[in-house]
């Protein structure tokens, strides 16, 4: 799964999944719903790739255990780009990404969509 980046996106399979996260976890459990979700994608060899939305950027920071269901993010977000997950967010230039994101505006996006078959949104 790890040949799936930007250097090879048309190796992307078909069944590939990607899901946007919008919601603040710090106010919801959408987005750790959304981290579970794609764990359970990723254990099925299911491609996955994550998008964040602006307001969901403080799944970059790291008090993660307080976050709304913070035990779910505490257990499966650190571990996705090992997992071969590309984390792709909005960016904002107040919000220090983690290595391994990249940041991606909505005109990209919009340019991307057509590697996936599937779509979900948190």
């Amino acid at each position: 799964m790890s040949e799936r980046t930007e250097k090879n996106p048309e190796r992307t399979p078909s069944n590939a999944t990607l899901v946007f996260i919008k919601s603040d976890p710090r106010e919801s459990t959408r987005p750790a719903e959304a981290v579970r979700v794609t764990a359970g994608l990723v254990g099925g060899e299911i491609p996955v790739s994550l998008y964040l939305f602006r307001e969901a950027l403080p799944l970059f920071e790291d008090n993660l255990e307080d976050m709304e269901d913070g035990e779910i993010l505490t257990k499966f977000w650190n571990q996705f780009p090992d997992m071969g997950v590309d984390i792709f967010y909005e960016p904002d230039p107040a919000v220090t990404p983690p290595g391994g994101a990249r940041p991606m505006s909505p005109e990209e996006l919009s340019e991307y969509l057509d590697r996936f078959s599937q779509f979900l949104f948190f």
